[in-house]
């Protein structure tokens, strides 16, 4: 019932906390408010994703940094702002050293450089670039960035600012489904942390601009969706989204505004000088040791959806890994070894544990992508029940660690469905990037993969190992994505 109390509570919660927010502004309560209700609502109603998390983690910087001296709470969120952007950049950055990342047939990077190419007004430029160049060159921007913030001088900050809000508005103007704008829009708030003096001076002084950049703004949500997709979908026709925000143009063309805002911020030097110090917490430090344990996860055995490893070609699972120097020397659990291989099924849940979103890019996209040899694999694991479409190709074999196999079957079973998969299962052994060490230490691995081929399973005969239900604690703490054998493609 869309008028029942459920329903309305918490879209009423957050426009009390918006309405604060702008009669309000300088308030500091207002701003604790804004920070809980935030929390509070992505944490009840939020999906397990990384930009839910990653606002989460914004929201703690600024509670866990409160100070009643608003110019010292700046200061200490600042600098928690600031090292939650180091510890992202350097644990994405390291995810992204791997074998696949660097093949730009395959590689996540390449398949958004064309994407971005491929709308009308840049197509030009496609022949022109190297490819073969780009996913290094973004490795050593994700690299560079928490050098430049750890530097923390003020022409530093001003740099980093200008790389990653170019980074962040490029990454969202491809047309969806391969358009990260909402993590876009998540990202343009932290940058205000990089240089806070010149980011509030000058939406201050933009505030006098508003009668102009309101309808400005109206005008080209409506016109955005014509100019990208011209001769590429049909008229009126807004390209395929999932989740299904229906808010691409709108995103879009506010990443526009932002960022284009935050560039000028920092280019332009403040009139009341450099921005305000950053000052240390303990708080600070601990949430930013979280974070970086977190996106750690992948290499301990624990996650990797969501773990921060979107879009980077990573793969760690069934003893495979493809990281240049990390191989399974610390995976303690063994979750992700202990995998199943499904060959056929006719059970939608198994069917639609991964989605090809590649197969919905618009025309354009796809004719540029095989015109310079990139796959248009696109990868995602969406969670049980949450794709609400067709499968958007015909059934392709994957791999995925035993308890997602688990996590999916146990309810289909106690429901009282009906279907059949038939799958294979290895346990790996681990494959140590530093075996004389393991050695060493007296950490013995089984000398070959154990493999029970040719399985079948039918939920109206059951059996007790496959349909266990995972307990919550293992639930919450581990999930993984699908994944292939010999090649990495593109996964969020």
């Amino acid at each position: 019932n869309p008028l029942s109390v459920e329903a309305l509570f918490w879209p009423l919660t957050m426009a009390s906390a918006t309405l604060a927010g702008v009669l309000w502004p300088l308030r500091g309560w207002v701003s604790v408010y804004l920070c809980l209700v935030s929390l509070v609502v992505l944490w009840s109603t939020g999906s397990q994703s990384n930009h839910v998390f990653m606002d989460m983690v914004v929201c703690m910087a600024v509670l866990f940094t409160f100070s009643p001296d608003r110019r010292r709470w700046v200061g200490q969120a600042t600098h928690a702002v600031r090292l939650f952007l180091v510890v992202l950049y350097l644990v994405t950055g390291l995810h992204k050293m791997n074998a696949d990342w660097g093949r730009a047939e395959v590689s996540c990077c390449t398949l958004m450089l064309v994407g971005i190419l491929a709308l009308p007004p840049l197509r030009w430029a496609l022949p022109m670039l190297p490819l073969s160049a780009a996913p290094h060159a973004a490795t050593v921007v994700e690299l560079g960035l928490p050098l430049l913030l750890l530097a923390g001088g003020p022409a530093a900050s001003r740099v980093a600012a200008v790389l990653g809000c170019g980074f962040h508005l490029a990454i969202c103007q491809m047309l969806s489904p391969m358009s990260v704008y909402p993590f876009s829009v998540l990202m343009a708030p932290l940058y205000v942390f990089v240089v806070p003096g010149q980011a509030a001076e000058l939406f201050l002084a933009m505030r006098r601009w508003l009668p102009l950049l309101v309808p400005l703004f109206a005008v080209l949500c409506a016109v955005w969706t014509p100019l990208m997709a011209a001769g590429d979908l049909p008229d009126g026709e807004a390209p395929f989204e999932y989740p299904a925000y229906g808010s691409w143009a709108p995103g879009v063309v506010w990443c526009n505004f932002a960022y284009v805002g935050l560039i000028g911020a920092a280019v332009c030097r403040s009139s009341h000088g450099d921005s305000p110090a950053a000052l240390p917490t303990r708080r600070g430090r601990l949430l930013a040791f979280v974070v970086s344990l977190f996106g750690l996860t992948p290499y301990l055995g624990l996650r990797n959806y969501p773990a921060l490893a979107m879009f980077s070609n990573l793969r760690v699972e069934a003893g495979r890994s493809n990281h240049l120097f990390i191989g399974d020397d610390f995976d303690l659990t063994g979750w992700q070894r202990d995998y199943v291989t499904v060959h056929d099924t006719d059970i939608p849940a198994l069917q639609l544990l991964q989605i090809d979103l590649g197969q919905r890019f618009t025309p354009a996209t796809l004719r540029s992508l095989a015109s310079v040899n990139v796959s248009a694999e696109f990868w995602i694991t969406p969670p049980l029940s949450a794709w609400p479409y067709p499968p958007t190709r015909a059934f392709v074999p994957y791999s995925a660690p035993f308890l997602e196999l688990r996590r999916r079957i146990a309810p289909l079973r106690a429901a009282g469905a009906r279907g059949q998969v038939r799958y294979s299962r290895t346990r790996a052994r681990p494959r140590y990037a530093f075996p004389a060490l393991w050695r060493f230490l007296g950490r013995s691995a089984p000398s070959e993969d154990h493999v029970s081929p040719n399985l079948t399973y039918d939920l109206a005969v059951g059996d007790p190992e496959v349909e266990e239900p995972l307990p919550a604690w293992l639930a919450t703490l581990a999930r993984f994505r699908s994944f292939d054998l010999d090649s990495s493609p593109c996964r969020h």
